[in-house]
Formats: C-alpha cells, sequence, structure tokens
C-alpha cells in the first residue's frame, strides 16, 4: 500500500510539473512562481489524502525526494554546476514546505511561511531571475564592477583594415560588445548595440565597438557582412588576437564592457546595463 502511494505522489508531481511548464510556456520565471503556488496547494492535498495510511513527515520526504529525482537534471547539471536553475528548484520545494507547516502550524502564523515565500517568488519573478542570470553569466548581479585597468592590450582592425589599440580609447568612454558570428543571442542583442551607438555617434567622447572574437569557420571579412546584412551601421572590429576576449574574462557570449575615460574596466554584463553605465557616464560629464 505504502509503494501505491509513493507511487501516485510520484505520477502525479509528474504530471504538476509538466501542466506548470506548460501553462508558464516554458519560461522559467513563471514557472517558479507557478510551480511554487501550485506544490503548495499540492502538499495540502498529499499531507489530507494519504496522512491516514502515511505519517506527515514521511509524506513531506517523498514529496521533497521527489522534486530531486523530477529535477535531476537542474540536481546534476545545474545545481552542482551553474546553479542555474536553483531558484526554480528551491521555489517548488519552498512551496511543500509551506504546505506542511501550514497544516502543522495551528495559529495565524500558518500563514506566514507562505506569505514570505510568495514575495520572495514575486521578486525572482519580477527582477530577481534577472539579477540571478546575470550573477551566473557574467559574476555580478548588476554588472558593475571595481574599476580596473584592461588585462590586456587591446588590438584590432576594423572594416578598412585600420588598426585599434588602446590609445584608440583613451579619455573615451567605450562599450566593447564582445560576440561571434555563430552567437544567435548576439544577433538579437544588436538593436541595441545598434541604438546606443545613433544616440551618441556624433558624440566624439564616446566610442561603440562591436568586437568580433574570430573562430575557424569564419569566411574572409565575415564579421562585417553579418553586420551589414542585419541593417546595422555600428562599428565592427575583429581582434587580432582569437584568446583577446578569453584574456578580458568573457566566459560566454554576447559579453559587454564600458570602459571609462580613465582607461579603466566599470562594467561587465549584458548590453541592456552596459547601456546604462554609458548614459550615467556621460551625465556626470555634463
Amino acid at each position: 500500500m505504502k509503494y501505491k502511494i509513493i507511487l501516485k505522489i510520484f505520477v502525479f508531481s509528474f504530471l504538476l510539473s509538466l501542466a506548470v511548464a506548460v501553462i508558464s510556456n516554458w519560461k522559467i520565471d513563471y514557472n517558479s512562481l507557478l510551480g511554487f503556488v501550485a506544490y503548495f496547494y499540492f502538499s495540502i492535498y498529499c499531507f489530507k489524502t494519504f496522512r491516514s495510511e502515511l505519517p506527515i513527515r514521511l509524506i513531506l520526504l517523498y514529496l521533497i525526494s521527489i522534486q530531486f529525482t523530477l529535477h535531476i537534471d537542474s540536481v546534476y547539471s545545474y545545481f552542482f554546476s551553474s546553479l542555474f536553475s536553483l531558484p526554480l528548484f528551491l521555489l517548488h520545494i519552498f512551496g511543500i514546505i509551506s504546505g506542511y507547516l501550514f497544516l502543522r502550524i495551528k495559529t495565524r502564523l500558518k500563514y506566514l511561511p507562505f506569505l514570505i515565500c510568495s514575495i520572495f517568488a514575486v521578486f525572482m519573478l519580477y527582477s530577481g531571475w534577472d539579477l540571478w542570470v546575470h550573477k551566473r553569466n557574467f559574476g555580478t548581479f548588476t554588472g558593475k564592477v571595481q574599476a580596473y585597468k584592461l588585462p590586456e592590450k587591446f588590438e584590432a582592425f576594423d572594416e578598412q583594415k585600420n588598426l585599434l589599440s588602446d590609445n584608440s580609447l583613451q579619455n573615451k568612454i567605450v562599450l566593447l560588445d564582445f560576440w561571434t558570428t555563430t552567437c544567435g543571442i548576439c544577433f538579437q542583442k544588436f538593436p541595441q548595440v545598434q541604438a546606443v551607438y545613433d544616440k551618441y555617434k556624433n558624440d566624439t567622447s564616446v566610442m561603440i565597438l562591436a568586437v568580433n572574437s574570430p573562430i575557424e569557420e569564419d569566411k574572409p571579412n565575415q564579421a562585417f557582412s553579418d553586420i551589414r546584412e542585419e541593417g546595422h551601421s555600428f562599428p565592427v572590429v575583429v581582434t587580432t588576437d582569437a584568446d583577446l576576449a578569453e584574456k578580458f574574462g568573457v566566459k560566454g557570449y554576447p559579453t559587454t564592457f564600458v570602459i571609462n575615460p580613465n582607461g579603466q574596466i566599470i562594467y561587465k554584463g549584458d548590453i541592456e546595463g552596459a547601456v546604462k553605465m554609458v548614459d550615467e557616464l556621460k551625465s556626470n560629464q555634463q
């Protein structure tokens, strides 16, 4: 009988996870909020339904253990590696524990765990996931870093084969957007690079560069032709050192840096935060 109950809980948990994922359109931020609420009510259902046959604490243990099983990909690939889906996993667990405490606590305090976890779930939905993903991808929640000198000499050539170096960046606010020709997300973000370039293209104190990291598969001048075929006009340069991005600390593409007029990197992250940083630096100059 006990094994039948475990099987029922497992099947119901699996179907619930699948339903939540489909309803949330497989978006992890919506999934985390809906999953928290769903598992809160699901745990209460399980406790009330099976407590005559199993101790509530044992049901709680089964529910949590099943979550580990259902999220085995997260536990293996993410939980112990990049930790990307950790908040999603925790919110499902929080939902289960909140349901358990809701039944066990006999005073009005029983609402408190659910309320606290709900605040966390809503925070993750509106801004928490963006901050968490930024932290995992770039090492900081906001992209702002303590100012430091360029870790390697910057050299790249433009479409006319002119060489740009550290000297070309001096006394300017510089945005460097590192990308590769095989990076689909890079191309999705290029309209934002174009927008900030259009805003400052007549301002000699600001330099916007899309810095291509060449790969073996690239054809001659592919970096330039790909950008022009997309209809963009922002400056494109190709690094003379294929490992320059790695030396700058780039772990994934796109990664955007902002350099202040003193030649120091003060931002490392996504293009959205980089644009805000450029605007902030420019505003401080006025």
